[in-house]
């Protein structure tokens, strides 16, 4: 029984042995193809052939054609046969000259995915096109609203640009335009477009017409419009029309006043030009007449800019109110720019010296106080200009600070009512149906048709104390029998 057990496992032994020489003669016939994630691809470019071999799918058992023993330095085994990406990356032209990542070629271009899978359609997936200089922005569709495929610009295999396919294209879609253009330009497309709507080499110096400050940032169709490009003004007032406000006061060239920096402010003198800061004088309150026509500069310098008579002020004003006019002028007299900023305001008028204006004063405009323009005699006490409200009853004098500031007319201090002032659920009722003679005093008898024999009653059945009767809310602080 031993001797049998003893040669059953030597049996098994052998086998084992036999077994495992046989995998690895079978493994070595195969040279790695035992252990290989997949077929390599048999996609070929026609008539190419690297290294002998047009395909990967050729030598898919010679492992060693791509990979290191126990490394993983694949990339530089891929150039050895694709000499011509290699030359692109030494060189950095081409698109994989141009890549961050160009050395794992793997990344873009994997394979083991059996013979009809293509490594290098498969790289499009991860391709950013902006690296080819040209941005696909512009280019997602046709003249069809059909979307574009890279064999519609690209009509080689090598994925060359093609300016035949620009012209092709534009062709179909704007003959007209396209036909001028060519003329005018030849026909390396992309020498210009970079696929957004500027031109990617073109140096515009060279059109005598630098492209400076705002200019720069322009689209090409702001001034070349419908398409044109020869013969396109270069002055200013042809492409920007002279506003109402100039109305022929600047015979002179635009840029003494004006940079491609930005048309407005406009500068005078070198210095950026702005009216109430050089002047003293806003034109807030200045940019249409009486007739809601606009204001220009002659309307008030109707001697020129650098004067200004204080008599178009007066002139001007006088035609619209003659009696407000003449009695200002014998008030204030006429150096209207004395007291006047353009503003609602005056420019060094101290008002605290007459009333000081605070709290919501501060924030009025003048004429909400002195109507009519008057300004001399106007009333300072606050009944003069605050109308006493009916729930007051002439009952509090004239003495508004005493409840009212002027940070808020409303509330007033004293109307801190602990009471619902909406008791009995419709409207707040007036103060006098409660306070019959006086704020301090009141009494519910007023509203609530009470006989104090029967109150008394009802509170001492209640348990409740009748010394206090009158004084109801001490109890019913809610309006509410609790």
């Amino acid at each position: 029984m031993q001797r049998s057990n003893s040669s059953v496992v030597l049996g098994s032994r052998v086998f084992t042995f036999l077994l495992l020489i046989s995998l690895g003669i079978w493994g070595w016939l195969q040279r790695g193809l035992l252990f290989s994630p997949g077929r390599l691809s048999a996609k070929e470019k026609q008539g190419v052939v690297l290294e002998g071999f047009s395909s990967h799918a050729e030598f898919e058992k010679e492992c060693k054609r791509c990979h290191q023993s126990l490394k993983t330095q694949q990339a530089f085994l891929c150039t050895e046969c694709h000499t011509n990406i290699a030359d692109e990356v030494n060189l950095q032209d081409g698109v994989h000259g141009q890549l961050d990542n160009v050395m794992q070629c793997e990344k873009c271009h994997p394979d083991h995915r059996g013979v009809d899978f293509d490594p290098a359609q498969a790289a499009l997936a991860f391709f950013d096109h902006d690296i080819t200089s040209f941005r696909l922005i512009r280019h997602q569709f046709d003249f069809g609203a059909t979307p574009l495929v890279c064999s519609k610009c690209h009509l080689s295999p090598e994925f060359d640009a093609s300016n035949q396919a620009c012209e092709d294209c534009h062709l179909k879609a704007e003959i007209d335009f396209m036909s001028q253009h060519l003329i005018d330009f030849g026909k390396d497309c992309l020498a210009c477009h970079d696929g957004v709507d500027s031109m990617a080499r073109f140096d515009h110096s060279s059109t005598n017409f630098a492209l400076e400050g705002i200019h720069n940032e322009a689209q090409c169709a702001g001034c070349h419009l419908n398409g044109q490009f020869q013969g396109i003004p270069t002055t200013c007032a042809e492409c920007h029309a002279e506003p109402e406000m100039h109305d022929g006061l600047f015979l002179e060239s635009c840029d003494v006043c004006h940079s491609a920096d930005g048309w407005s402010p406009a500068l005078l003198n070198n210095k950026r030009f702005e009216h109430s800061t050089q002047t003293g004088f806003s034109l807030v309150r200045h940019t249409k007449d009486y007739e809601s026509q606009a204001l220009n500069c002659v309307s008030c310098h109707e001697h020129g800019l650098e004067r200004f008579d204080l008599q178009t002020c007066i002139s001007c004003h006088s035609n619209y109110d003659s009696g407000f006019m003449g009695q200002h002028q014998a008030v204030f007299g006429s150096d209207c720019l004395s007291c006047h900023d353009g503003f609602d305001r005056y420019s060094d008028f101290r008002h605290e010296d007459v009333f000081l204006l605070d709290g919501k004063h501060a924030t009025t405009m003048c004429e909400g106080c002195h109507l009519n323009h008057v300004f001399q005699g106007a009333p300072s006490d606050c009944a003069n200009c605050h109308a006493e409200p009916l729930i007051h009853a002439d009952w509090f004098g004239l003495k508004c600070q005493n409840c009212h500031t002027s940070e808020a007319w409303v509330p007033a201090a004293i109307l801190r009512h602990g009471f619902p002032l909406e008791h009995g659920g419709g409207d707040a009722a007036s103060c006098t149906t409660c306070h019959l003679d006086k704020y301090t005093a009141y009494t519910c008898y007023g509203c609530h048709d009470h006989e104090k024999g029967s109150v008394e009653l009802n509170h001492i059945q209640a348990g409740v104390s009748v010394d206090e009767l009158q004084n109801c809310i001490q109890c019913h602080l809610s309006g509410k029998i609790e």
